[in-house]
């Protein structure tokens, strides 16, 4: 059994060059937003040949997330890149990693956020990732 089939979310996006704008994600048992991107798709659809951890972010906009009972927005493993497939380069020397595939700015857009059981965001495992007139307020926990 996967994580995924016992942590619901009211939108789970498993590929981030999806747009995802004017949502209400509201009362989930655990996310109001999941972001679960993996390296490559898994499952019947299994291939080396897509990979979603790399892929640019599409439009995220004017989102609403509340009164879930884990994360109003969680992000996990979100490193947009200009080549998708081919790999960062682990460089211990102080050679610039992203030298040959750079990295790409990925930005989430005006989002409301409120009265969530733990966080309104967590970002876990992210890379160039902004995020732009977030309105946080009453999550248990923390904001981000």
């Amino acid at each position: 059994m996967m994580q995924t089939d016992t942590s619901v979310a009211s939108f789970w996006i498993t590929n981030p060059s999806n747009d995802v704008y004017n949502n209400h994600a509201a009362g989930s048992d655990f996310y109001g937003f999941w972001y679960e991107v993996h390296e490559n798709p898994n499952g019947p659809s299994a291939t080396n040949d897509v990979c979603p951890q790399g892929n640019p972010l599409g439009l995220v906009a004017n989102n609403v997330a509340h009164s879930n009972r884990r994360f109003g927005l969680r992000l996990f493993h979100l490193y947009s890149r200009k080549y998708p497939c081919q790999k960062i380069k682990n460089i211990a020397n102080g050679e610039d990693p992203w030298a040959e595939n750079p990295s790409m700015s990925s930005t989430f857009y005006n989002f409301t956020i409120y009265k969530n059981q733990e966080d309104a965001v967590l970002a876990e495992d992210v890379g160039n990732v902004h995020f732009n007139n977030f309105t946080v307020a009453e999550s248990k926990k923390a904001g981000f």
